[in-house]
């Protein structure tokens, strides 16, 4: 076996790492600056790629819309399909109605975001 010829370890300057001189090389930590056997956290400025974020699909995609996107559409639908119920209920015209629930889904949802915490 090769050993290229550089510096070894202290008490070794031979250069060739503790092979053939019957000394046992400590064990590395893979870490610096981490006590043996516990894995280092991630940087401040890292994202934990093990965390709280569902998991991704076959090709690396994740879910068409988030939690609160969800939330805020559904909430947007149901004030659009009160609105339109009452309004065709009280105009018998479904213009009026399709007219009163779009303009109320585009409120609702405006309303919804400002209001659930993001």
């Amino acid at each position: 076996m090769y050993t290229p010829p550089g510096p070894g370890p202290v008490g070794n300057p031979g250069g060739n790492a503790g092979h053939d001189t019957g000394q046992e090389l400590p064990a590395r930590d893979p870490a610096p600056g981490h006590p043996p056997g516990q894995v280092p956290q991630a940087a401040p400025g890292q994202q934990n790629l093990t965390g709280p974020h569902p998991p991704q699909g076959l090709h690396g995609e994740g879910p068409l819309l988030g939690l609160r996107s969800a939330i805020i559409l559904m909430l947007g639908i149901l004030v659009a399909t009160a609105a339109g119920i009452l309004t065709y209920r009280a105009q018998q015209d479904a213009a009026t109605a399709a007219l009163a629930a779009g303009g109320a889904f585009a409120g609702g949802v405006l309303f919804f975001h400002k209001i659930i915490a993001g």
